[in-house]
């Protein structure tokens, strides 16, 4: 029962409209049309942005030369088609009109000339494949996310320029869609993988390339990979209800993915690479959009790409994906260097998303409008939070300056505003706002529990809920179901009203990531969780190509660490091709030692001599060590019974299809 205070008025208040309207309500798994409320919310869209410039449109056509292959489709791999539908169509009220016209402009392809040795592939991917005419061939810059959409992004373009040979590749950050279409190179017939581990053809990283590219696509890649389904929409339809835009290009495509190791890491600032006669000149920006990250400058051809520190958007000081926090005072500083190098001379900025910057004048205010959004995010939220202010409440009242934040190229299309002031203070302050409560708070399925008992059981709870999305408060239906949602898949009623609640906001958002996330929530809901996940980047392909340190700390990751507890203490020796390892399991915990030809020689219980290809394939669950040894494939000297034991301790079960609103599948949960 609610006690007698204004917030027993407002109760009061929602479970009589709840019951008023209750019988009206269909509990279904189907979506809903845009109501009264969203339909306002999106109308009034039209009245804070200017709709009538149109400048974004004619730049985004510029340099048409073709149209991507079969207009972009892969069965299975990406269906660009279908993220066409908005195109030349006035936005329908299950959209953001903002988000509509952003989708217009990057959900569209094809091959593009930025200017006489620059043209792009864009659309094929939510990255785009850049290719560099030097003297005598070609170099890449960054290849996508999929082996199969490179392939054909590289067909369209040999198809109007002719096939040239590849002279380098240059990936310019950590992210997967940047690298991930390596692949494609072998598949074209570009290069073989021996050209690319020889160095005969450069292939150039930023510093700490391979240790954060393994960090968020191995190491956390199977969560990460689950999260960037629903971020990106890949769970959706694409359709005016559904799938719109990834923001940063159509969508992430599905399919295979590489992990491809560098031959030559650029390490220092201002560092040049000549490559088939163009002079590049590279700069770090770690810790900005990705934790290693370069930007280049072609000095002949007054050509800049800012790699991803720039874009025609807003974009993620945390991604929802799950990965490290970003810098925005750091990030604001990488753009205004830059302009204070290339700011006199630049005739031309393009990058892995969205469309180029043409003229030295508009390069340098387009520079000038991202550095401002960052910089302001920061100064906002350190402002508040010396106020006192707190992350939720610096997100939700902080004022920011209008001639910033709505100019197109810094709306929240990517990046959510509200997020990004939170990511802020947290990467400064911690997720702790000094409200002692939140230390004691319990985790979802435990708190909501209480909540339920609290408010007088599930069917109060659903009640009052229906009240609050009669009138149009979505966030705060989706609050008070989430306390029944977290603990009880069961409770249909709470889980298509929670759904209806979360499509609403899907309608009304204009970033594009939260408007995914919701709807792939309201799904998840729908259908009662295991939502199908095409996505992986911890491939047996991808773990096969570690480096051998890497190899090693993910074994050291997968050990379950309760099983390996009850083994004892234990030391290997690992031999694996030319590397050593010493591998100490001491009270359940694999820790690791790569031997260097100064450290004094270890004693160990068992030595084990095998290939880097067939541990992976015992990793992976593909082979057995016992039949390794009896195939003299693997040699061990010692207690061969200790080996058995810690190879059973790897979990090689983990699924990928885990629910993220509903509780937690039983068959996913650790046993």
């Amino acid at each position: 029962m609610c006690k007698k205070t204004s917030l027993a008025i407002l109760c009061a208040g929602l479970v009589v409209s709840g019951m008023a309207t209750a019988a009206d309500y269909q509990f279904t798994a189907e979506s809903k049309p845009a109501t009264d409320a969203t339909k306002a919310n999106n109308e009034a869209v039209y009245k804070r942005l200017d709709f009538a410039n149109k400048t974004d449109f004619e730049n985004t056509d510029k340099g048409f030369i073709a149209p991507l292959i079969n207009n972009g489709d892969i069965d299975g791999v990406i269906d660009v088609t279908g993220m066409n539908f908005m195109q030349k169509k006035d936005a329908p009220p299950s959209v953001n009109p903002s988000l509509w016209r952003h989708a217009q402009l990057v959900n569209r392809g094809g091959l593009y000339k930025v200017s006489d040795h620059i043209y792009q592939v864009r659309g094929q991917d939510i990255a785009n494949l850049t290719i560099i005419e030097t003297n005598t061939g070609i170099v890449l810059y960054d290849v996508e996310y999929s082996t199969d959409s490179f392939k054909r992004s590289i067909e369209l373009y040999e198809k109007e320029r002719g096939k040239k040979p590849l002279q380098g590749v240059i990936i310019s950050h950590s992210h997967a869609d940047h690298f991930g279409g390596f692949g494609g190179i072998y598949a074209a017939g570009l290069a073989t993988p021996e050209d690319i581990a020889s160095g005969k053809i450069p292939f150039l990283a930023p510093e700490g390339f391979v240790e954060e590219a393994v960090s968020e696509n191995v190491m956390a890649g199977n969560i990460m990979a689950r999260r960037a389904g629903y971020q990106y929409g890949n769970v959706l339809k694409p359709g005016p209800t559904g799938g719109i835009t990834a923001a940063l290009g159509p969508v992430l495509a599905n399919g295979a993915s590489t992990l491809p190791l560098p031959n030559k890491t650029i390490a220092k600032d201002g560092e040049k690479v000549t490559i088939d006669g163009v002079e590049f000149v590279f700069y770090l920006t770690p810790g900005a959009e990705a934790p290693a990250e370069m930007v280049m400058y072609i000095p002949q051809w007054k050509a800049l790409s800012m790699a991803e520190e720039v874009n025609h958007l807003q974009h993620n000081i945390y991604t929802l994906r799950g990965a490290q926090t970003r810098d925005a005072s750091q990030w604001a500083s990488y753009i205004n260097s830059a302009i204070a190098r290339w700011g006199n001379d630049v005739e031309v900025q393009f990058g892995p998303h969205t469309w180029p910057v043409w003229g030295n004048q508009n390069v340098v205010e387009y520079l000038k409008d991202q550095r401002d959004a960052y910089q302001s995010i920061y100064n906002t939220t350190i402002h508040y939070a010396n106020y006192g202010y707190r992350p939720d409440d610096i997100a939700e009242n902080a004022r920011l300056p209008e001639k910033v934040f709505n100019k197109w190229d810094n709306r929240p299309y990517y990046g959510n505003t509200r997020n990004n002031l939170k990511s802020t203070y947290i990467k400064n302050l911690g997720w702790f706002s000094g409200n002692a409560a939140e230390l004691a708070k319990y985790p979802d399925a435990a708190r909501g529990e209480r909540y339920v008992k609290a408010l007088g059981g599930e069917e109060k709870v659903v009640e009052l809920a229906l009240g609050s999305y009669k009138e149009g408060d979505y966030r705060f239906t989706a609050d008070l179901l989430n306390n029944i949602v977290a603990y009880n898949a069961a409770n249909k009623e709470a889980n298509y009203l929670m759904a209806d609640a979360l499509e609403q906001l899907g309608y009304q958002e204009e970033t594009a990531l939260y408007r995914n996330l919701y709807l792939s929530a309201a799904h998840e809901l729908r259908v009662g969780g295991s939502v199908p996940n095409k996505l992986s980047t911890a491939s047996p392909e991808v773990i096969a190509a570690l480096p051998p340190e890497m190899l090693i700390a993910y074994i050291s990751m997968i050990s379950d660490q309760i099983k390996a507890e009850k083994l004892g203490n234990h030391i290997i020796a690992l031999n694996m091709d030319n590397d050593k390892f010493i591998l100490d399991l001491h009270n359940g915990v694999l820790n690791y030692v790569r031997l260097t030809n100064d450290m004094p020689a270890q004693k160990a219980d068992v030595t084990v001599q095998i290939a880097k290809t067939d541990l992976v394939a015992v990793v992976a669950g593909k082979e057995k060590m016992d039949d390794l040894i009896s195939k003299g494939k693997a040699k061990i000297d010692g207690d061969r019974g200790i080996l058995q034991q810690i190879t059973s301790t790897f979990d090689t079960n983990i699924k990928n299809d885990m629910n993220l609103v509903l509780p937690l599948q039983k068959a996913n949960q650790i046993q």
